[in-house]
């Protein structure tokens, strides 16, 4: 089932739908998706989807995410320090927990848990530019082939 936006985001891939967010609060969500995800803005910005996601998070849990992204603005620098007050202050809370996951299963797979563990696929460029495929060095299935030949070749290394 495909994410079907509310009146006034018809056209979600529209880069200038950004507009219907706060730059900075777009900056955000980018900064907080790279450390949840492991992923540089630059690999985030890369699939496509950073604006659908936030409009398409912003519309579901508007105060959840306002307070994640605050959580998560003034992390320390340190990786371990880091990590250890996202699992305690994050992934840990009843509210910013679960958004946090979602969150992190949206960039990955390209789906979000829904009410009822109902799965929504956003779109088929959600799945295609799922960032799974990067993580695995693989491409998704029916779509983004590697081209004629490539069977011969060795796998990538990781």
């Amino acid at each position: 089932m495909n994410y079907r936006p509310q009146q006034g985001h018809e056209n979600l891939n529209n880069q200038s739908q950004a507009q219907s967010g706060n730059d900075s609060d777009i900056q955000q969500f980018v900064q907080a998706s790279e450390i949840l995800t492991g992923f540089s803005a630059f690999d985030l910005y890369g699939t496509g989807q950073v604006i659908p996601y936030y409009l398409f998070v912003k519309e579901l849990a508007p105060q959840a995410l306002s307070q994640l992204l605050v959580c998560m603005e003034n992390l320390p620098q340190e990786e371990e320090e880091r990590d250890f007050i996202i699992r305690a202050k994050v992934l840990s809370d009843p509210v910013l927990g679960p958004l946090a996951r979602r969150l992190i299963k949206l960039w990955y797979l390209g789906e979000w848990d829904g009410a009822n563990q109902n799965q929504l696929i956003l779109s088929a460029e959600s799945y295609q530019e799922g960032l799974v495929w990067q993580a695995i060095g693989a491409h998704p299935q029916g779509a983004k082939q590697q081209g004629f030949g490539a069977w011969a070749d060795p796998p990538v290394q990781l």
